[in-house]
This record gives structure tokens, sequence and C-alpha cells, in this order.
């Protein structure tokens, strides 16, 4: 009996550390929640950007649905959060994207801007595209 059970919580000790090194090392998006920005490296060379959504639209330092410049080679940091509604902040082309957040939460994404050209990075939630939440990335 005790064999079993010393068998089931090692078992389950595995499952929790796997799924936390999974959850963490499966893609380059990290959602935190509860405006706290936890357990994300930050590097000097990083360009980041703090983008909030409100009304169907992103705001970067009050400016609306704003084009988001870089160069070539960047990594870019992307702190997400919202000030009403559900929302996401999505790049395909870069395969970055948040978690869908609501008001008070952030999440966090990270990626390198290996390729020039004009994107568009937008809400993937509902019709929030549809209706007006989007806006430019441009790679110089």
């Amino acid at each position: 009996m005790n064999k079993t059970l010393l068998v089931i919580v090692a078992i389950a000790a595995l499952v929790v550390v796997g799924g936390l090194y999974f959850a963490n090392n499966s893609s380059n998006t990290t959602g935190v929640t509860g405006g706290a920005i936890v357990d994300v490296p930050s590097d000097s060379n990083v360009k980041t950007f703090v983008v909030d959504s409100s009304h169907l639209r992103f705001y970067i330092d009050g400016v609306e649905n704003p084009d988001i410049k870089v160069n070539e080679g960047d990594t870019v940091r992307i702190e997400f959060s919202s000030s009403e509604g559900m929302h996401d902040w999505v790049l395909d082309e870069f395969n970055a994207r948040t978690n869908k957040v609501n008001p008070g939460e952030t999440a966090v994404v990270e990626f390198v801007a290996d390729k020039a050209g004009t994107y568009e990075y937008y809400c993937s939630v509902g019709q929030h595209r549809v209706n007006g939440m989007f806006g430019k990335f441009i790679v110089q």
C-alpha cells in the first residue's frame, strides 16, 4: 500500500514539473495575470512595447492602433494588457500571440523580427479585428 502511494505521488510530481517546463518552454508566449510581469527575463537589447487595449482598439502611449516599427533582427517584447473587455495581441507571420486577457490582466510575448516587411497585428477575439482592432507591424 505504501509503495503504491509513493509511486502515485512521484508520478504526480513529475506531471506537475513536466507541465511547468512545457508551459514555460513550448512557445514564445508567456501569459501573466493580475498586472504583474514575472518569470520573463528583461534584456536591454529587447525592443519593448507596452500595449493596452480598450473599446476595440490598441493603444501605445495614448496613440490608437499605432504602427509598431522595429529593425530586422530585433528581439521584440510586447507587454499587453486590457483596460476594457477580453482581448489578445496576435502577429501571425512571427508566430507571436499573447494569451487572452481580461481587464487588469497582463500577458507578454517575445519574438525575433527576422524578416523585413509590413505585417498586421490584431485581436483574434470574436469580430474585434473586423471592427478595427488591428495595426501595422513594420520591420525595416
